[in-house]
Order: C-alpha cells, then structure tokens, then sequence
C-alpha cells in the first residue's frame, strides 16, 4: 500500500510538472506580435497597414501590399485554429474549445476572406483603404484573436493541473498518515504537503474565472480590452509559479515517505 501511493504521488506530481512545463512560455508566445511590457495597447504597426499609401500611380503596389496582409491574416487564423483543436496538446474544456473554433471558423476567417474577395475588385484608393481598415479595425487578428486563443489555452491547461493536484491532495495526506503511524518522521513531507495546498489554492484563486473574462473579449472592444489580457498573462503567469512549487512539493513529499 505505501508503495502504491507513493507511485501515484510520483506519476501526479510528473504530470503536473511536465504540464506546467509545457505553458511555461505561452503567456509571452500570446503577446508575441505586440509588446506586454506596457500598460498601454501596442498602436504603432496599425496605421500605415489600415491607411496604406496610395495614389493612382502606386495602386498597384499597395493593393499587393493589403492582399499580402489579409494572406498573412489567414495563415495566423489557421494556426490558432490547429492549435485550439488540438485537443492532445491541451486541456482547453469543451466549451471554450467550442467558443474559439466558432468565432474563428464561422466569424473570423469567413470575414478576413471576404475582404480578400473585395480587396481583388476594388479600384480606388478609397475602396483599398476602406478593405484595409476593416481588416485591421474589426477583425483584429493579432491584437485579439491571438493571444485570446493563447491565453485560454494556458488557463485552462493550468486549470488542469490544479484538479490533478487537488487528486492528488487525499492520497498525499494518507500516505504522510501511514508513515507517521510506521515511526516515521513526516515534519518534512507535513510542511510541504501544507505549502502544496497553499500554492494550488493560490494558482486555483489566480485562474478563477480568467477563461470566460477572456473570451468574451471582442475585437472591437479593442484598445479598450487589452488591460485584460494583460491581467490575464500575469495570473497565468503568477498561477505557473504557483503550480510549478507546488509540483516540487509534491517530489519532496515522495522523497521524504521513501
């Protein structure tokens, strides 16, 4: 019996560790495009690409240059997409997985490639801008899209390993018991078994209701919605920390019953 739950502490401990070492870098990965070091929403890419330079003699180029920017748009959708229904590579639960195959799939790239339509039979500086304008201003793909499909992924990922943790809790606290009935001396595997519930809770009050604040973000509430994915990175940042002691607790806990 005591080897049993030592090899279930052991096999939980090694899959919340390798987790959390899997999301480890995508808070920074989703704010890969703008800075997040700043308070304030990136803005300097966003006007030459929504208010591209034309004139009649230089429609050409930049009708290729917008064509070129609703491309790059399609390709970064297809990605978060994959990456979204990937369901072996993440824990996303099955409504916020649901939620962002929607608004990508039937939303977002239906929308970007009906510019890509438009874009092919306008003939007019004007019309040209008023593509890239919509392109840019109400579809939002690597201010919004991006790091929304981002940082779901990594909440609910860490959302994941706080219930292998939480599990794990009542077969921890019988195995400190059984030891301590056998004359161990479980003073250690005690303190760490009490900061591991301190540092889950912690991780659990950090993710609490991050996914859905998230993902009801819209691309026009842009600029006025990236404080909360800014709040969210650091939750989702402050909660790796959390569940990354908490797995080193659990691998001290596992030492100190052998």
């Amino acid at each position: 019996m005591k080897h049993s739950l030592l090899r279930r502490i052991a096999v939980g401990a090694v899959a919340a560790g390798a987790a959390t070492g899997m999301v480890v870098m995508i808070p920074s990965a989703a704010f890969a495009a703008p800075s997040a070091n700043t308070a304030a929403p990136p803005t300097t890419s966003s006007t030459q690409v929504s208010n591209p330079f034309c004139t009649p003699t230089t429609f050409g180029s930049a009708q290729q240059l917008v064509e070129a920017d609703l491309a790059a748009r399609v390709t970064q959708l297809n990605t978060v997409l994959l990456v979204a229904a990937d369901n072996t590579a993440n824990h996303l639960t099955g409504g916020d997985r649901s939620t962002l195959q929607n608004d990508i799939s039937n939303v977002e790239l239906p929308g970007i490639q009906a510019l890509q339509t438009q874009v092919q039979s306008v003939t007019t500086c004007m019309g040209l801008r008023a593509v890239a304008h919509s392109m840019v201003f109400n579809y939002r793909v690597y201010l919004v899209m991006t790091p929304q499909t981002h940082l779901t992924i990594v909440i609910d990922d860490e959302t994941y390993i706080e219930g292998v943790f939480v599990n794990l809790e009542p077969q921890i606290a019988t195995a400190i018991q059984n030891a301590q009935a056998a004359g161990k001396n479980v003073t250690a595997a005690q303190a760490a078994f009490t900061d591991l519930k301190n540092q889950v809770s912690a991780a659990q009050g950090a993710t609490n209701g991050q996914s859905a604040l998230i993902l009801a973000q819209t691309p026009t509430g842009f600029p006025g919605n990236w404080n909360v994915f800014l709040t969210a990175r650091t939750n989702a940042t402050n909660a790796h920390s959390d569940l990354r002691q908490a797995y080193t607790d659990a691998e001290s806990i596992r030492t100190d019953l052998q």
